[in-house]
């Protein structure tokens, strides 16, 4: 029965924190009513959520209500799978980075954002994002080579990536040798700054690694693919990367 409170609670937490997003100012018994609970409880959860670091302002009086600060930011932003992913990607590098200074908030910034989301979303972004794998910076060796990437070919990647879908390329190797490929792109690695593709390559019936600055093309092919386990492409990724 405690469970199943709590669950009710939190159902009622997210009803009442979109309420308060609307960028309205809400009476506290206009809410109550809303979330048909009593005044007590509505004073209760209000807590709750001052404690979790939401800014709600309170106006004082018989008709004073209750809205999020009017600076707080992020109360209407509304972000597609892709765009969170990029931020919650974004922050994850620069927790990497481990900087002494600015950066000690970023973990639970990130936490905040998927929080942010309906259950069934974080767990679509969470899945992403462990489709994602941060390595160590690259050796000045790579760095020194790398080229300007297609943005064509960047963004034609990550739509395959994003929606499981087989991408045709055109693809030069470390020697310079052209060919074409159709790959699926099951999991991205950073090495900063250089990003790598860990795909299944149809032309070799077998796992490659791609550089995404060496893809000069790309097309989107018809139909999806099954994702594979991450260790089917990563053992020994380190390796074979320090020789693209």
């Amino acid at each position: 029965m405690g469970r199943a409170k709590t669950f009710l609670r939190l159902e009622r937490l997210d009803v009442l924190v979109g309420l308060l997003k609307s960028g309205d100012c809400h009476t506290a018994a206009a809410l109550a009513g809303e979330l048909d609970v009593s005044a007590r409880t509505l004073m209760r959860d209000l807590d709750i959520l001052r404690r979790k670091g939401y800014p709600l302002e309170t106006d004082q009086g018989r008709g004073g209500g209750v809205r999020l600060h009017r600076h707080w930011g992020l109360g209407r932003l509304q972000l597609n799978y892709g765009e969170v992913i990029d931020l919650l990607l974004s922050l994850a590098v620069m927790e990497k980075i481990g900087s002494p200074i600015f950066l000690g908030n970023l973990k639970a910034i990130r936490h905040k954002i998927s929080l942010s989301f309906p259950e069934e979303q974080r767990d679509t972004i969470q899945s992403m994002r462990k489709r994602i794998v941060i390595g160590e910076l690259a050796s000045a060796h790579i760095v020194s080579n790398v080229q300007v990437t297609v943005k064509e070919s960047a963004d034609s990647l990550y739509q395959a990536f994003f929606e499981l879908k087989p991408l045709h390329i055109l693809y030069k190797d470390v020697a310079g040798k052209k060919s074409k490929r159709v790959i699926e792109a099951h999991y991205l690695f950073l090495h900063w700054p250089v990003w790598y593709v860990l795909a299944w390559d149809h032309l070799r019936c077998d796992v490659r690694c791609f550089r995404l600055d060496r893809i000069s093309g790309a097309r989107i092919e018809e139909g999806v693919f099954k994702l594979k386990n991450r260790s089917y492409f990563t053992e020994g990724m380190e390796n074979y990367i320090s020789n693209l």
